[in-house]
């Protein structure tokens, strides 16, 4: 019985041999993932002409068209770093198939119309072709592309049209496009030649900058994941750099930070009236294809409602916008809740935020008056949020600190540009008040406030004027509305943290925990101390928050070359090493066991291979 016992055990040991090695090299493969690293949410381009009902159906626009035989190049930060990375173009809204005859993407030079030469490189599409046709109603993804990128610095996606192209499809927020003044193919130029025209409008005291039809940036990175800022024109800026500042801070390097933000843009129904088509399609309609469908989504951060309450009682939407009652926006959070079950994906809801001192301007005329009518509904709303939690989402993002004490009907005043939308100041807080667990990570972080060295609750000096007759010193010494395209004017955002760049990077799994009402852990922060009590002066109030080069090192994984189809082979070439391994294993047990030399034990083998032998030399 001894011999028998040790040939199981011999048999035994290859086996377990291939099963451990084989997990390994599984695991190996799985970590690496695509990732939303940034994103622009699209809607349909063009201004509606006239308001009533005939316009409507007959779709009449004034759209704008990329001329024939240009360029176009946008200026982007992705959120997390990787060696490969793919584009996505959408003809979401398009009428008829466009056609892009060729993109580039490269590392953005000292100017944003500028690229490093050495850097460009060609994006392909469909297995290796260099233009793509995107029929009506698509999108697209390009073939994967080896380009290294860090966590935040800018890159340039440079498309060339052939032809006349109207620009159907749109993002209007992440980034700053520029139209080549002079004709011709220039995805492979250094620069965009002396003049280059920035597509960009202001609109209620918000620069917007068109991108034409591109939507996605993804990064093959270890680990990967993202959050998706999804809701109105209260995240069309930098709140989502802001966040993934404060994660690379830290050492995390392995999650994405996706804004889609709409202007406008509402729950429950599509935009309306001259700038319907600019306010985009419901959210409950897009929540799909801008958050939910995201490349490694895990987390989705909603602040979407205020629109809902507030556009049926603007003066240029009376009438026209459909009116929504709480109740009403509250089942459309439901069904909004509906929509992620089974998914995987973490929902946290925002309590809406007050809006008084928000006029809104119409064609230069004031398009809307607070009332506490709206205030109460906007209460009623945030009071379920409140205590919602655990049925339809996983938890609350409470932003009542960012209420002025001495008004709760209002935002702090340094908060906030025109009463509703936020300031520099704004921005800084919602990210500070979002917990870690929203984006799944299982740590407490430093706040962005304590990075750069600004306590948003604390109002800015006013700034005294230059005796000497030169003006203000420093230059805007207002709270500051950012600049909401990441690819705009470059700025000194204050200084990171010291000593963190320099540590390993921390690669962290979605937190498991973190369900129930979040309440934020200062609840009094106008009697907090921060680093600085007094904030710094803003030297320019549309400057970029993460210009700091320190941000760019290199993320967890990214020398990896590993990608969907290639792990599998090398995964299944593996296999056939440790299947050869186990049969040498097995067959040297036997010979230990039996005392069998393994020729002369099968002589049919040894002749077949000697004979075959012998035919290929004659």
């Amino acid at each position: 019985m001894k011999r028998p016992s040790k040939i199981l055990s011999f048999l035994i040991l290859p086996i377990l041999l291939i099963s451990v090695l084989s997990s390994g090299m599984t695991a190996s493969a799985a970590n690496y993932k695509w990732a939303g690293a940034w994103g622009t949410p699209a809607i349909e381009s063009g201004v509606l002409v006239g308001n009533d009902s005939v316009f409507e159906q007959n779709g009449i626009h004034l759209r704008d068209y990329i001329p024939a035989n240009s360029t176009v190049r946008t200026i982007i930060r992705p959120t997390i770093g990787g060696a490969k990375i793919r584009l996505k173009f959408s003809n979401a809204f398009g009428t008829r198939a466009i056609t892009i005859n060729e993109v580039t993407v490269a590392k953005t030079g000292v100017t944003d119309d500028v690229v490093i030469e050495d850097t460009i490189t060609q994006v392909t599409f469909n297995g290796g072709k260099t233009s793509v046709n995107i029929a009506v109603g698509s999108e697209i993804y390009s073939d994967e592309i080896t380009f290294s990128v860090s966590a935040l610095e800018k890159i340039s996606v440079s498309a060339y049209f052939k032809n006349t192209t109207p620009m159907y499809t749109v993002g209007l927020y992440g980034g700053t496009s520029y139209l080549c003044s002079a004709l011709g193919n220039r995805t492979h130029k250094e620069g965009m030649t002396a003049v280059a025209t920035r597509l960009e409008f202001t609109s209620n005291s918000i620069t917007y900058y068109t991108i034409p039809f591109l939507t996605r940036i993804d990064v093959y990175a270890e680990n990967a994941y993202c959050v998706v800022l999804l809701g109105d024109s209260t995240l069309t800026n930098d709140s989502y750099l802001l966040l993934a500042q404060k994660l690379n801070t830290a050492g995390i390097k392995n999650v994405g930070v996706i804004m889609s933000g709409i202007i406008g843009n509402r729950l429950l129904y599509d935009g309306a009236g001259v700038l319907g088509k600019v306010y985009g399609q419901s959210l409950l309609k897009r929540a799909q294809r801008d958050a939910f469908s995201v490349a490694g989504v895990k987390y989705v951060i909603v602040k979407i409602g205020d629109n809902d309450v507030l556009h049926p009682m603007e003066y240029s939407l009376t009438g026209i916008a459909p009116y929504a009652s709480t109740s009403d926006v509250v089942n459309g959070y439901r069904e909004l809740s509906n929509q992620v079950k089974d998914k995987g994906i973490k929902l946290y809801m925002c309590t809406r935020t007050p809006y008084k001192g928000y006029e809104k301007n119409f064609l230069g005329s004031k398009d809307l008056d607070w009332s506490q009518k709206g205030e109460n509904m906007l209460l009623e709303i945030n009071s379920w949020i409140l205590h919602s939690s655990g049925d339809y989402y996983n938890g609350v993002i409470n932003l009542d600190a960012m209420r002025d004490p001495n008004d709760t009907t209002k935002l702090r005043s340094q908060m906030t540009t025109d009463g509703i939308h936020f300031s520099r100041y704004g921005q800084i807080a919602f990210v500070d008040l979002i917990p870690e667990a929203a984006y799944g990570v299982n740590q407490n972080l430093t706040d962005i406030s304590a990075i750069l060295n600004i306590n948003p609750y604390v109002a800015p000096p006013v700034q005294q004027s230059n005796n000497n007759g030169g003006g203000s010193n420093g230059g805007n010494n207002s709270a500051g509305n950012s600049n909401n395209g990441s690819g705009g004017n470059n700025g000194n955002n204050g200084s990171s943290s010291s000593g963190s760049q320099n540590q390993s990077p921390n690669v962290i799994e979605p937190a498991t925990s973190g369900q129930g009402v979040i309440v934020p852990a200062v609840t009094n922060p106008s009697t907090t101390s921060a680093p600085n009590a007094e904030m710094p002066t803003i030297q320019n109030a549309n400057q970029i928050l993460v210009d700091d080069d320190s941000l760019n090192g290199t993320p967890a994984g990214a020398v990896s070359d590993d990608n969907a189809s290639g792990a599998g082979i090398r995964q299944m070439i593996g296999f056939v090493i440790l299947a050869f391994v186990a049969a040498a294993i097995i067959a040297v047990s036997a010979a230990f066991l039996f005392k069998i030399n393994p020729v002369k034990a099968f002589p049919v083998s040894r002749g077949s291979y000697g004979r075959t032998k012998q035919k290929n030399r004659v």
